[in-house]
């Protein structure tokens, strides 16, 4: 299975933001461009992937984001951009390689992560802990 950690963007990502955001995931993982370029996975030495990022697309129908991820994203307008990053359930510690990823980007670019993960819980969506948004920049 996997866990999807979302970055959606007031600004096109562009190279140096991704390339910033994926060393402030993990500098010590491999990029691995995968479907011609259109998804990159971080993978370990081994070549196993742990995260898979797909390419930024444009959300311009207005409310589309709280459509699809839940009223918590209302701080956020269209047009704005999409950016998921899968992590797989099977390997420790790579849900948080998406979630630093996902942060780095919208600190860079304005924007929100989706789901929420609260102080002190591990999960999102764990028993006290409801999913949502976790960061919200100008």
């Amino acid at each position: 299975m996997t866990v999807d950690v979302i970055a959606l963007c007031r600004v096109r990502p562009d190279i140096e933001a991704s390339v910033t955001a994926l060393v402030a995931a993990s500098p010590r993982l491999r990029v691995v461009p995968v479907s011609h370029g259109a998804v990159i996975q971080l993978a370990d030495d081994d070549g196993r992937p742990l995260v898979s990022i797909e390419g930024p697309v444009l959300v311009q129908v207005p409310g589309e984001a709280q459509r699809l991820l839940g009223p918590e994203v209302t701080m956020i307008d269209s047009p704005l951009w999409w950016v998921e990053a899968r992590a797989t359930s099977a390997r420790e510690g790579a849900e948080d390689i998406a979630r630093r990823f996902a942060h780095q980007l919208v600190r860079l670019l304005g924007g929100v992560v989706w789901p929420i993960q609260d102080e002190g819980s591990e999960k999102p969506g764990s028993a006290g802990s409801p999913a949502g948004v976790s960061a919200v920049t100008p």
